[in-house]
């Protein structure tokens, strides 16, 4: 019992028992969870209505919006097509599925209805701003004879999942390459990018070496779970990565070494992780800001978006990469432009939260919080379990540059115009991630020390009372040839028979 009590405490079984269970493999509990997410993910859509729509149109005013919602969706996530390559890889095409969640919406969204900028005319005339006369006119004559309007009175859900329209419909007819949907909600398409994937991550980074070990840190291409391809790309062809020589110099054209956002590691470092979802066109980097304890009672590490993380390359040199066609948006904004149809669509916080203050002020309707808007990732370290209380928030707008030869855009031009922004959390950690969480970070520990100290403690008594027993109760054992009489002393005597008379005898 000493020698296993010793074996345990040395060798740590429970982290074995650990690694049995949570290796992203097949048959693994972290396998089965992993596969369809027990969390229950709410997307919470926060939209912008147009509140002054004719005076705005009239030139008398600015743009005044005001926030409503939450219109909540539940996110099904599963992993399909899972295969596991010899490589230490694992590849699998993510699919999300969002249904409408009526517990946590302040209505219903085939019923409200909003003012909202019309982002097919309005993109598509931003999109046109550096073409030739001949091409502006000929759109601007194109929307006047279609009766387009540039603001729309829809329900929620049409903005958001799709209504028809007469200048996507005539797009789609005739430049299908380019626009290749018929009805057009502007989720719709934001979301639709992330379920045509293949995505392959490290579960062994020892059985694989990275390309670009002069860009990675060893803390990134060591981690279990990151990105090593993603469409079978390492970077991002829409901001300048050579898919085929697999060659740059630019840490920010890369996805390798970001997380998907679903799992990380165990033993997670208090570092900067970065996350890349398809939907922001953009690995995004978030930083450790402290060690607390969740409201469930367990350990978490907490990571921040920097206030910069949109900023311009001079404010934050890792987003070099991120000018489209060479111009860069204002601080605090992303131009995505290229992962979706040229179209301007500019990510920032909500409400511009850390935005240039000039973009802010320019509509009125803006309330930026840091405690509101800012994103928040909650991870238990020693697992690498996502935690409640985790939020990712990003607001969606229109950039418009200087639009010309169409009066319908003119009152829009150089604005950046606040459509929505999303909030994607979950509220409460599932029943089985708290069983697990509980069983592996506190009962078995200490059911593991207990057992140590019980096996010493047993061990040293069981040992301590065979010496006793040995000691104090084996007989001494004499052989048979020897007798030794009671009368003689026990201490040898020599007899010098030559100076002792014959009659004498010694006794005792």
């Amino acid at each position: 019992m000493v020698c296993t009590s010793f074996l345990i405490h040395f060798y740590d079984p429970l982290q074995l028992i650990i690694r049995k269970l949570l290796d992203l493999a097949p048959g693994t509990l972290l396998y089965s969870m992993w596969r369809a997410p027990p969390y229950d993910v709410v997307m919470r859509l926060y939209l912008f209505n147009v509140t002054n729509v004719d005076e705005f149109l009239a030139g008398k005013g600015k743009l005044n919006v005001t926030e409503i919602g939450p219109y909540a969706y539940k996110e099904i996530l599963t992993h399909n097509n899972v295969t596991f390559g010899e490589d230490g890889t694992v590849s699998y095409d993510p699919k999300r599925i969002f249904t409408h969640d009526p517990r946590n919406s302040v209505g219903d969204p085939k019923i409200d209805r909003m003012n909202v900028p019309n982002i097919p005319l309005l993109g598509i005339q931003a999109y046109l701003a550096d073409s030739s006369f001949i091409t502006n006119m000929g759109f601007s004559a194109l929307s006047a004879s279609l009766g387009t309007k540039p603001i729309l009175n829809l329900t929620v859900d049409e903005f958001m999942w799709g209504y028809e329209d007469k200048l996507v419909t005539m797009a789609n007819r005739f430049l299908p390459s380019w626009i290749d949907f018929g009805k057009f909600g502007l989720l719709e398409r934001l979301t639709s990018r992330d379920n045509v994937n293949r995505i392959t991550v490290s579960v062994d980074p020892t059985k694989s070496k990275s390309k670009y070990d002069h860009l990675l840190s060893q803390d990134e291409m060591s981690a279990p779970y990151h990105i090593i391809r993603w469409n079978g790309s390492p970077g991002l062809t829409e901001w300048g990565f050579d898919n085929k020589t697999k060659r740059t110099d630019k840490k920010c054209q890369l996805i390798e070494g970001a997380f998907d956002g679903t799992v990380f590691p165990r033993k997670l470092k208090n570092r900067t992780i970065t996350v890349y979802r398809k939907a922001f066109c953009r690995p995004v980097p978030f930083f450790f800001v402290g060690d607390s304890l969740s409201d469930d009672g367990f350990r978490s590490f907490d990571f921040k978006m920097r206030k910069n993380v949109f900023g311009t390359p001079a404010e934050n040199p890792y987003n070099e990469c991120y000018c489209y066609k060479g111009t860069c948006p204002g601080k605090g904004l992303q131009n995505i432009a290229p992962c979706y149809y040229d179209m301007p669509i500019i990510l920032s916080q909500p409400h511009f939260l850390n935005v240039d203050p000039e973009i802010q002020n320019a509509v009125y309707g803006m309330n930026p919080d840091e405690k509101k808007h800012a994103s928040l990732y909650r991870i238990q370290p020693d697992l690498g379990v996502p935690l409640a209380g985790s939020a990712l928030r990003v607001q969606v707008n229109l950039g418009m540059g200087q639009t010309r030869y169409n009066p319908k855009t003119r009152q829009f031009n150089n604005l950046t115009v606040p459509l929505f922004w999303i909030e994607l959390s979950f509220d409460e950690l599932p029943g089985m991630v708290t069983f697990l969480l509980r069983l592996t970070l506190n009962v078995l520990p200490v059911g593991q020390t207990i057992l140590v100290y019980v096996l010493g403690i047993v061990g040293c008594a069981l040992v301590s009372g065979a010496a006793l027993l040995t000691l104090f109760f084996s007989k001494t054992m004499v052989p048979r040839s020897l007798s030794i009489s009671p009368e003689y002393s026990a201490i040898p005597v020599i007899v010098a028979s030559q100076y002792l008379k014959p009659d004498i005898r010694i006794c005792k």
